[in-house]
């Protein structure tokens, strides 16, 4: 069995650092997200235990609703989904 440590202290700050750098660039360009209630697919798999390819599924079938995703055509069409938990 292989166990692995998992540095949680890092990963907090990367995502505040990521967070951090990304709301400057939104509010430089006249943008502004609450980001508290928003996350990247990638976060949002990772905070709910699901796989980027289940939440890219779920909106694609609509379990996600369109009003709680946003897409950024100015950061590569990022996309954002709202921070709550959906099935």
């Amino acid at each position: 069995m292989v166990t692995e440590q998992i540095d949680f202290a890092r990963i907090l700050a990367d995502a505040q650092r990521e967070s951090a750098e990304s709301l400057k660039v939104l509010q430089a360009n006249g943008f502004v997200v609450d980001t508290a209630d928003w996350l990247t697919i990638k976060r949002y798999a990772e905070k709910y235990s699901v796989t980027h390819q289940v939440v890219v599924n779920w909106i694609i079938g609509g379990i996600i609703p369109p009003d709680c995703l946003i897409t950024l055509p100015e950061f590569n069409d990022i996309r954002l989904v709202k921070d709550q938990l959906y099935k």
